[in-house]
């Protein structure tokens, strides 16, 4: 593993998971992810979002992205809203085209940063469409290899500067790396959607802010507190947000409230351990 560079700043960075209503196509062809990619664009310009890796499969999508301050749920919402919108005209079909809500996992540790970006990239070998991650044509390895760079949708610099400042040195141990996480399987995010099912079935699973709501009364409930105690407990306080983070798809924004009304940017210093 190499030695890398701190992530900095009170932005967040998600692993994010975008699956077909009932596990069916979100793209029918190529146009389709043309499209989809323009959309990325687009709604970058208004959000001014970071993506540092994305694949494209048929009946998903992995995407890595930094917030820049935004509300990952509005961004994610913008996205969806717009292409639904182009494939159901275009398929003719109404309905949900995407899966409930995204599923998405915050990044707050550098060397898991690394390995989800490898994860990704590596999802077509894993799938067996192609034989090597730089043949598929509809994720951001070629953008890192430099063999797709007019594409400009993902921004390689963060994650290829932790392999070396020579730009053909990093790319070389970066594409190294890539192989090495994938013949080690490494499993991740989408691979532990079975184990999310399994949450929901049995009820451990936050769907909504009032059942978060709940959850944390109760938590505080069972041990004599009270939501103002959280401000000076602050061990309690980190191990209720890490809870909410891992069984629910809410917000930081969201978190925050639930935990005494704090700052989006306040939570995310709690969770990587900084205040």
């Amino acid at each position: 593993m190499p030695r890398v560079a701190r992530l900095k700043g009170i932005n967040s960075t998600y692993h994010i998971i975008m699956r077909g209503n009932e596990r069916k196509n979100i793209f029918i062809g190529d146009e389709d992810r043309s499209r989809f990619l323009e959309t990325l664009i687009r709604m970058r310009e208004k959000y001014n979002y970071i993506i540092d890796a994305y694949c494209l499969m048929d009946n998903h999508i992995h995407m890595i992205i930094v917030d820049n301050g935004n509300d990952i749920s509005t961004i994610m919402k913008s996205i969806n809203i717009s292409y639904a919108y182009y494939f159901n005209r275009y398929c003719k079909r109404v309905g949900h085209l995407f899966q409930d809500r995204f599923i998405s996992e915050a990044i707050t540790d550098d060397n898991y940063l690394l390995t989800v970006s490898a994860y990704i990239h590596n999802n077509p070998v894993k799938a067996g469409i192609v034989r090597n991650p730089e043949d598929y044509r509809w994720s951001s390895i070629g953008e890192y290899l430099e063999i797709k760079a007019n594409r400009n949708i993902a921004e390689p610099d963060r994650i290829l500067g932790c392999f070396s400042v020579s730009r053909k040195k990093a790319i070389s141990e970066y594409y190294q790396y890539v192989r090495k996480v994938e013949k080690n399987e490494k499993v991740f995010l989408d691979i532990e959607e079975d184990q999310l099912q399994v949450k929901r079935q049995t009820g451990e699973f936050i769907e909504t802010f009032e059942e978060g709501e709940r959850r944390v009364s109760e938590i505080l409930e069972e041990r004599g507190l009270i939501i103002d105690n959280l401000k000076r407990d602050k061990c309690l306080r980190k191990e209720i947000m890490e809870m909410l983070r891992e069984n629910s798809s809410l917000t930081l924004v969201e978190i925050g409230k639930l935990c005494g009304g704090y700052a989006e940017s306040t939570v995310s210093l709690i969770l990587k351990g900084i205040k």
